[in-house]
């Protein structure tokens, strides 16, 4: 990113970059860092150039979009925003500072029941009319497989692969099978800050409609290879709040979080040790077996 480009936004939001501008680490692309208002007040800012890609443009538009549009109406806490602009060049968003999230090994069970209490206030929202819809890399994986890399990964870990790429079809309708809903599509415990115990719902790239299990099963994708087993209050939370056959949705989450492990999980393998790919084979064993119980 041209460093003319964020000092232009630096000026132009009258903020300054905390540590001397260094910026975060960042998986977007995009500078993200702590800086502090005229006031002195602690904010959050991204700015994201063109040279950075179309695919990160488009996701932090949709994100600016999301506080302008809907952040005024959605049943969730957010990070307010305090400014923003886009252009040719790039995008940028000034957000009030919310706090820092909390190791996901901390949460209690509590805290994963106001979560899934939470995802269903938000899940339970009228979508909106149009332009909304969420990317899903998930259902593109099943339709256009990368095989080799699958069968690399999973063939000596998970015996049941043969039999999981044969149903793929039962797979995609159990996922399906709640109605869609509007959702934040990249739901972890590092985009939670747990404010008075209540989550505020950070990094809306995103959002958008699409399946409501996504949502619940992305956090125990991203918290599998650390050690957390996300506890069953989180379902039971969101399920006190959501109408609907319990079993549907228990059987749509099991979907969901296994073929995200076996479809999309191969390449992020070697970004994690040793220790965190068996934690994520053990627990693809696992809903393996289920799913395939249940599928006879």
């Amino acid at each position: 990113m041209a460093e003319g480009l964020l000092a232009r936004t630096l000026r132009a939001f009258g903020v300054v970059a905390e540590s001397g501008g260094a910026p975060l680490e960042s998986r977007s692309g995009a500078w993200v860092g702590r800086v502090r208002t005229s006031g002195g007040a602690p904010a959050f800012l991204k700015v994201v150039s063109a040279a950075a890609g179309a695919a990160t443009l488009v996701d932090t538009r949709r994100e600016l979009r999301f506080y302008r549009e809907l952040a005024p109406v959605v049943p969730v806490r957010v990070p307010p925003l305090l400014d923003g602009w886009e252009g040719a060049d790039g995008v940028a968003l000034l957000l009030g500072f919310a706090g820092e999230p909390r190791p996901v090994a901390d949460w209690t069970p509590e805290h994963w029941a106001t979560l899934g209490r939470e995802l269903a206030a938000l899940h339970a929202m009228v979508p909106p009319a149009e332009g909304w819809q969420r990317p899903d890399p998930l259902l593109a994986a099943l339709a256009d497989p990368d095989l080799p890399a699958v069968e690399t990964f999973w063939a000596r870990a998970l015996p049941e692969l043969p039999a999981l790429l044969a149903a793929v079809d039962v797979l995609r309708r159990r996922m399906a099978a709640p109605a869609p809903v509007f959702g934040h599509g990249d739901c972890h415990t590092e985009n939670l800050v747990l404010a008075d115990g209540t989550p505020v719902f950070c990094d809306w790239q995103t959002a958008g409609v699409g399946r409501p299990v996504s949502d619940l099963a992305f956090l125990s994708v991203r918290a599998t290879p650390g050690g957390t087993v996300v506890p069953r209050t989180l379902l039971d939370g969101y399920l006190a709040h959501r109408a609907g056959d319990v079993r549907t949705w228990e059987r749509a989450l099991v979907a969901e979080e296994l073929a995200t492990y076996v479809w999309l999980w191969p390449p992020f393998a070697a970004y994690n040790t040793p220790e965190a790919v068996a934690r994520v084979r053990r627990r693809a064993r696992g809903l393996a077996e289920r799913f395939l119980a249940s599928a006879g």
